[in-house]
């Protein structure tokens, strides 16, 4: 690639200042990377980084002239090794290879003595800049990442081409990444789409805000963030917004105050990953088809609306659904993941209850909330059957002056007792675990849920409609079993206020004022501002079509596209397909090369010339490096005989009249010039002959 930059330069005064700039382009890059990946690499090491960024930027700034020396580098790469292995044991491999990479380029960076030393360090940049699509693959990083590549290809351009201008470095390195470009865009497309060979990296905590267990109030605070949980793309139109419950957990182990994961399900939910036994719930009744992008989360659990089952070949073979109907993935999401689902909302009601599920879903604890219990003493005394029971209790959340609010009251004692009966203001995780926690009072099994309400519709011009849900729409509900109506869905939040049903919690807290009030600079907060508001749907259409055209592109979107090229997929056309692609790859590349080989191909007058000389060297003479053709040919005169020297100096001279006279001044036209080619092709073979005559 850089052969058509390097070029000799005696001046080394202009070299040195290039080569500079190419060291700090790499200290730069190295530095930028590196702490694009923060949350994955350890912080002794980020300062590593900075240490040799510091001194490469003294060297450049001749402030400081002395590279560490080799004894002292080697003693710190040992004892930064031994931390390394202590730190990344229980952190897993990926997150171990992804420091050791860092590390040692951070070395190398106070280590370069030498032109091996620039080019290893390069090298481990392009692996480190890969490494970096691992985690972060939005569009935004790639056009970083890209930017990235685009240094290092001009670091090393200024590091073997000193003497050529930056300018014309840039220039250069720009038309040959554009170039380039059709070719990477052409393999992404028809290469095979692997699965990874490394494992996710394990948490560095509840990134995604729904944890594995909840105590009330949790959710209010996720509220405060305007982050992206996923997004659905629907083949129709989508369900209303009061039937958009995105199911993600399934709590059924409570202590008074805390909700949590049963541990049972937590092991069923292992021994299905080891046994790979899928759980098949009854599926009846109407269903929809969609697509889940979600956004990163370090959690297996995914976001569907109920009951979901993966709906293509890939999503089968990576999800797995759970005996408490939840979907969950074989592998933590620790990077954008989209997935393909089929909902049959009717059939919650159409489930069995099995003993074990009874049995989860009405333990107590042994002690607290005695008022709620009293109350539900009264009420159960009161109401026998279930479904009067059922609705007294949520006619106390209608009668009561129950409040609907982000800002709740810490409630450490009691906190259903105090929810109830003192305070009665809350969020949805407030009068979902009080509702649950009643219910399981009165005999009748019940869980909490925990997972998304609502979503923004997009419509998608020209394509289907899309729903984004942010962070702010987590919500959490009640599932309750009844012996004639089977799993049902009750959710009070819609009982107090309706609206975050209807309409979202933006409108919902209108009057309050709290939606994203500790976020006042966020976008989703400003969308009353036209022009703001435009900027936010433009990024967020921007976002959605790179994470389903491009990093949704997968083996089955790829299918897709040869069965759209081919119809049908035979072994035949399947071979046709793969010599086309291999034929494109080769005119794209001979469109590059073809101009460069043309513009330094040797003339007609230089070939037969140069072969003249070959001739010679073939037969034990050689021309020196410091000769002319007329010394040369006096030469071969002194040495050879006539038959010999004769035609070569024939040669010499119809050489010297094309290439060094001017063609307007002697009067040589281009017939003239192939009467001379013609000519030099005669004595050409007379002196080959009579070479081999002489050497005979």
């Amino acid at each position: 690639m850089f052969h058509r930059l390097k070029q000799k330069s005696n001046d080394p005064g202009t070299a040195q200042p290039s080569r500079n700039i190419a060291l700090l382009l790499l200290t730069v890059v190295l530095v930028f990377v590196s702490f694009s990946l923060f949350s994955s690499v350890l912080t002794w090491i980020l300062l590593l980084v900075v240490c040799g960024a510091v001194i490469r930027g003294a060297i450049y700034c001749n402030y400081y002239r002395h590279l560490p020396a080799i004894r002292t580098l080697n003693l710190l790469a040992a004892l930064s090794l031994l931390g390394l292995i202590y730190s990344a044991l229980s952190a897993g491999l990926l997150f171990g290879m992804v420091n050791l990479l860092i590390l040692a380029c951070a070395l190398k960076l106070m280590q370069m003595r030498s032109q091996k030393d620039v080019y290893q360090l390069a090298i481990s940049l392009f692996f480190l800049i890969s490494c970096g699509f691992i985690f972060n693959q939005s569009i935004g990083f790639s056009l970083f990442y890209a930017l990235m590549s685009l240094a290092l290809l001009l670091s090393l351009a200024c590091y073997h081409a000193p003497s050529i201008t930056m300018q014309k470095q840039l220039k250069t390195i720009s038309i040959l990444s554009l170039q380039a470009l059709p070719i990477g865009l052409l393999m992404f497309l028809v290469l095979p789409q692997l699965s990874p060979l490394w494992h996710t990296p394990k948490a560095q905590g509840a990134q995604t805000g729904l944890s594995a267990q909840i105590t009330p109030g949790d959710i209010a605070i996720l509220s405060q963030s305007s982050e992206l949980a996923f997004r659905a793309t629907f083949e129709d139109t989508p369900p209303i917004a009061r039937q958009r419950y995105w199911r993600a957990i399934v709590m059924e182990d409570f202590d008074g105050k805390t909700w949590k994961v049963h541990p049972y399900r937590q092991k069923a939910r292992e021994f299905q990953l080891k046994t790979k036994q899928q759980f098949k719930p009854k599926l009846t009744g109407s269903f929809f088809d969609y697509e889940v992008i979600a956004e990163p989360t370090y959690q297996p659990w995914l976001f569907a609306l109920d009951i979901a089952v993966p709906a293509d070949t890939q999503s089968s073979r990576n999800i797995m659904q759970s005996s408490d109907f939840l979907l969950f993935n074989r592998q933590p999401v620790a990077s954008k993941y989209q997935y393909a689902v089929r909902s049959y909302p009717e059939a919650l009601a159409s489930q069995t209850l099995t003993t074990i599920d009874k049995r989860l879903n009405l333990t107590l604890p042994e002690k607290g909330n005695n008022r709620t219990r009293e109350w539900v003493s009264g009420l159960r005394a009161q109401f026998q059957d279930n479904n009067d029971f059922v609705n007294a209790v949520l006619d106390f959340f209608v009668d009561q002056p129950f409040v609907y609010t982000l800002r709740p009251d810490v409630m450490l004692v009691d906190p259903v007792d105090r929810f109830l009966f003192d305070n009665q203001a809350g969020f949805c995780s407030h009068y979902a675990s009080a509702l649950a926690y009643a219910l399981r009072l009165g005999g009748i099994p019940a869980r909490l849920v925990t997972g998304y309400q609502g979503g923004e519709l997009v419509e998608n011009a020209g394509d289907s409609p899309y729903l984004s849900i942010y962070q702010y729409d987590a919500h959490a509900w009640v599932e309750t079993w009844g012996d004639k109506t089977g799993w049902q869905r009750i959710d009070p939040t819609a009982l107090v206020s309706p609206d975050r049903i209807e309409f979202g919690l933006r409108q919902a807290m209108q009057e309050e004022g709290s939606f994203l009030a500790d976020s006042p600079f966020a976008l989703a907060r400003l969308t009353n501002i036209v022009f703001l508001n435009n900027i936010r749907l433009f990024l967020a259409d921007l976002d959605y079509n790179w994470s389903r055209w491009v990093l949704g592109f997968n083996s089955e979107r790829q299918r897709d596209l040869f069965k759209s090229i081919l119809g049908k997929l035979t072994p035949e056309r399947l071979s046709i397909l793969g010599v086309g692609i291999i034929l494109t790859i080769a005119l794209l590349l001979s469109l590059f090369f073809l101009p460069h080989w043309l513009q330094n191909r040797v003339g007609t007058t230089q070939r037969l010339y140069l072969k003249a000389l070959s001739a010679f060297e073939k037969a034990g003479t050689q021309r020196a490096i410091w000769q002319g053709p007329s010394a040369f040919s006096q030469q071969i005169s002194a040495h050879y005989s006539n038959k010999i020297s004769d035609p070569f100096s024939h040669i010499t001279q119809l050489y010297l009249r094309l290439t060094y006279q001017n063609k307007q001044d002697t009067g040589v036209s281009v017939l003239s010039a192939k009467q001379c080619h013609r000519m030099m092709r005669r004595h050409l073979t007379l002196l080959k002959t009579e070479l081999l005559k002489s050497k005979a």
